[in-house]
């Protein structure tokens, strides 16, 4: 009876359109992180092998031996901006209404202004660099970082 009804469920998914594999801006926020020069991690066979099976456990695994390779300050970075895309995959208004890379590009900014480094660049160089591939634009990005904001504000975190 279970079974039948989670096929039936699946069956009517599929019908409607929905895309249950979706991407999740983790992996291009930790891109662009390693193209800030902080990090160097290159996956391995053996991770690849299971890639398909756990994507979930594989990003956290990367995320992990990511941060074990940076420098104290780019690790802090990363923390708040791993914390930055989970929370921004909790509103909807951000998840549904902005691409991935603008996600993963917003959410890796904000880290990057909150724990204050000092930037050598303007935002709308920070995009022009960074999501030039993807043709993010700088109102996205402005956008995204806006609208996580608003999220922060109407859920205040409880201390």
């Amino acid at each position: 009876m279970r079974s039948s009804l989670v096929t039936g469920e699946l069956l009517l998914v599929r019908a409607l359109g929905f895309d249950l594999e979706i991407e999740l801006p983790f992996a291009y926020c930790l891109n662009v992180l390693r193209g800030l020069g902080s990090i160097r991690y290159f996956i391995s066979d053996e991770v690849k092998k299971h890639s398909k099976k756990h994507h979930h456990s594989l990003q956290k695994e990367i995320w992990k031996r990511t941060e074990n390779d940076m420098k104290p300050e780019m690790s802090m970075i990363a923390r708040l901006a791993w914390i930055y895309v989970w929370d921004s995959l909790c509103s909807p208004k951000i998840a549904l209404s902005h691409s991935i890379p603008s996600i993963g590009l917003g959410c890796l900014y904000l880290a990057l202004r909150t724990s204050k480094v000092e930037m050598s660049m303007s935002m709308s160089e920070y995009v022009d660099l960074w999501g030039a591939s993807e043709n993010i634009s700088v109102q996205a990005v402005r956008d995204v970082v806006t609208d996580l904001l608003d999220f922060y504000e109407h859920f205040p975190m409880q201390g």
